[in-house]
């Protein structure tokens, strides 16, 4: 019998419809303020700031950090478009990077080879995506940065409650991480992001720049102000609502139990998926949270996501590699050749569905549905 399994569904309870209550009622704590500091301490870092998405964090840093008209940001030519999109709201430049064949993520031996061929003093940052929720190697990926005396930005939307060798992301030895509620590709019930850092002075300028670069006369932030305030920069409208924090909390505050579920989901499609022809399945870590299952169709693979749809079965893509975008395939003169592994990657990935609230019943049902269409598939 055909099942209708959406692509991404949160995992919703009580406690979600509790807290916005409680915002509507005006009752406790500034449930903005709990977010922040039940994330500073569950990171291990000195500073976090809430904003009203994953892309805002991300363009915080780039505040952050002061980039400039012609200044240089490195990525990976495999992430989603709010990348290069931050970089170039600044008139600065991206330059694109290749990824690997098994982890999707950044190919670090052609990063280091690209910042040795545009060594310059314009040469400020990398943006560093972890594909999935496995993380880049980050002691490789913090060695090239240092002798190239450039910052580090990781983009965790996929990461959220990662580790690598056994620290949380976003403690480790990046400037600024950022984090989504709203992963790329998901449809969520609202949109929140989270900026870190242990730099006190990129915390001061990201939070002057979230919300209009306010400041009263005594010196504080646009939330503390009575009545005389001043604007000292640029700024933008990026802090997160209270009725957006305390979705976010409910949710944040279940975030391990949903890894445990997802990666209990991904042990399961990895036995029940072995062997299934025309499919190869992920190469992991242990340290992998599966933000995403993302397999391999090794041809015509489109006709198979749309088989999968004719059988409820929703799928992602992570991602459209950004060179096949129209506005940097012109603004950069890209061929589709430029970046063969992304090209390659392209053409076969595609992302099952993976969150807590998927029952056994629906993880049965995608995995025979998925060998289904593989032994008749050609």
């Amino acid at each position: 019998m055909k099942k209708e399994i959406p692509f991404y569904t949160p995992p919703i309870s009580d406690k979600e419809k509790q807290y916005i209550n409680e915002v509507l009622n005006f009752e406790g704590s500034s449930k903005v303020e709990v977010l922040e500091k039940s994330f500073q301490e569950y990171i291990g870092a000195k500073y976090a700031l809430a904003v009203n998405s994953g892309t805002s964090a991300l363009h915080l840093a780039m505040c952050a950090l002061d980039l400039k008209r012609g200044d240089k940001v490195v990525c990976s030519i495999n992430g989603f478009p709010d990348l290069p999109e931050v970089v170039r709201h600044f008139d600065a430049e991206p330059i694109f990077v290749d990824c690997e064949g098994e982890s999707y993520n950044i190919d670090l031996e052609k990063l280091d080879e690209v910042l040795h061929k545009n060594k310059s003093k314009k040469l400020r940052a990398v943006i560093v995506n972890h594909m999935a929720g496995q993380a880049v190697d980050l002691d490789q990926l913090y060695e090239i940065a240092k002798a190239h005396n450039i910052k580090v930005v990781e983009d965790a939307s996929d990461a959220m409650g990662a580790s690598y060798r056994g620290k949380k992301i976003g403690n480790i030895g990046a400037d600024i991480t950022t984090y989504s509620f709203a992963p790329h590709l998901n449809t969520n019930i609202v949109e929140g992001g989270i900026f870190v850092t242990n730099d006190e002075e990129l915390y001061s300028r990201a939070k002057l720049f979230r919300t209009h670069a306010i400041r009263n006369d005594q010196g504080g932030s646009y939330d503390q102000v009575d009545y005389l305030y001043d604007v000292i920069d640029i700024g933008w409208k990026y802090n997160m609502s209270e009725l957006d924090a305390a979705f976010c909390l409910a949710q944040f505050e279940k975030l391990d139990t949903c890894i445990e579920r997802r990666n209990t989901i991904a042990k399961s499609y990895m036995k029940r998926l072995r062997g299934a022809p025309h499919v190869r399945l992920p190469e992991n870590n242990s340290e992998h949270i599966f933000r995403h299952f993302i397999i391999e169709i090794d041809k015509n693979r489109d006709h198979f996501a749309r088989e999968l749809k004719k059988e409820g079965i929703n799928i992602g893509l992570h991602y459209i590699p950004l060179h096949f975008m129209d506005y940097y395939k012109k603004k950069y003169s890209l061929r589709v050749f430029d970046f063969p592994v992304a090209l390659g990657v392209y053409q076969k990935v595609m992302s099952l569905p993976m969150y807590s609230s998927l029952d056994d019943d629906e993880v049965a049902y995608i995995c025979d549905t998925v060998r289904k269409i593989a032994k008749a598939h050609v």
